[in-house]
């Protein structure tokens, strides 16, 4: 009896041991540049100081570029990154092809201070992605050009913008979507493709007022906080920056909403550290992290409201209480191509 509990306490340390091994250090992917660098230099340390778990951070690249990566390392049974940060589409189009890990609900207890819709399962409903955050696309302006900041996304037909709005090229961008609700009564015409096509219709009808169909973000920041363009499109949180920054810029939550975009951590199906991945998560979406992530990159949380010790004006500067805009993902999944280019033809004529 000593020597069969002798060797059940030695594979007993055995397995702890080999267990801390996988846990000591994991490697964490996000979009590169300030973003993953403030998760990196500013929230990341927390974790590991809480847990003893390292983070090797990484930047990935942007979102097909990255599933593209990602798939090819699942053919080879490999993990390019224990956790990733991807959008909705990329979790969507990855899950159709099996890429990601089942996660246990159970050791991710936080998901309890999520927002509704910020965790996704398989459809025998296993978890697999968690909330991580959101940003915002609005109506943005610059103060030299504009006194008077727009209320609806109407405006962008209705006043004379004097030939220099900003709008993205991609189709996905969130325009198809205002515009659905401001002139169509909600998302239902996108279901069909003659009703795409009214949405894309009464888009052009903006080309005159466009100087700038953007790819290139940077390109539309800096042409708007010079006055060569005097409006469009863009991220709220980018914008409030460089308001602070004392920039003449403003960003403007539209009473048909602002355009939301989510991001979700994934686990690659190949990683070997899957338990020390949840804990991760777990603590990314704890309340109190989520305001740090907000003040630091101003991203909107997806943690409810009441949970956490934003003031008003911080939870103002990333976000709206108002009911968003969303992007109709399985709209543009279905559509892919035929959409896309559609989009585009509509710019060039």
């Amino acid at each position: 009896m000593k020597i069969r509990n002798s060797i059940t306490l030695a594979a007993s340390l055995l397995t702890f041991s080999g267990s801390a091994a996988l846990a000591e250090e994991i490697t964490v992917s996000a979009w590169g540049g300030f973003f993953e660098e403030t998760l990196r230099d500013v929230i990341y340390p927390g974790f590991t100081e809480e847990t003893g778990i390292t983070v090797r951070s990484i930047a990935q690249p942007a979102d097909q570029a990255w599933l593209t990566q990602l798939t090819n390392a699942a053919r080879a049974k490999k993990a390019p990154a224990d956790l990733s940060l991807v959008a909705d589409e990329v979790f969507v189009r990855g899950q159709s092809i099996g890429l990601w890990a089942e996660l246990d609900g159970g050791a991710i207890p936080n998901t309890k201070t999520l927002l509704d819709g910020f965790t996704k399962s398989s459809e025998d409903g296993k978890l697999q992605a968690v909330g991580a955050l959101s940003w915002y696309t609005t109506f943005v302006t610059n103060t030299n050009a504009v006194a008077d900041a727009p209320t609806t996304w109407a405006e962008l037909w209705t006043r004379d913008w004097d030939g220099k709005l900003g709008l993205t090229s991609n189709a996905n961008s969130g325009l198809m979507e205002a515009t659905a609700l401001t002139f169509f009564g909600g998302y239902e015409i996108m279901e069909t493709r003659e009703g795409l096509e009214k949405v894309i219709a009464k888009i052009a009808e903006l080309k005159p007022q466009v100087q700038l169909w953007y790819r290139d973000e940077g390109q539309f920041q800096q042409s708007l906080e010079a006055g060569e363009l005097v409006g469009g499109l863009y991220y709220h949180d980018v914008t409030m920056l460089s308001a602070m920054d004392g920039l003449p810029v403003v960003s403007t939550f539209p009473k048909e909403g602002g355009i939301l975009g989510d991001a979700y951590w994934i686990v690659p199906r190949d990683s070997q550290n899957v338990e020390a991945a949840e804990k991760f998560i777990n603590y990314m979406i704890r309340p109190d992290v989520q305001a740090k992530m907000a003040r630091n990159l101003g991203t909107a949380p997806v943690a409810k409201r009441d949970s956490m010790d934003l003031t008003d004006e911080e939870f103002a500067s990333v976000g709206s209480t108002g009911e968003p805009i969303r992007s109709q993902t399985h709209i543009h999944l279905r559509e892919g191509d035929w959409l896309s280019d559609k989009y585009l033809e509509m710019i060039s004529q």
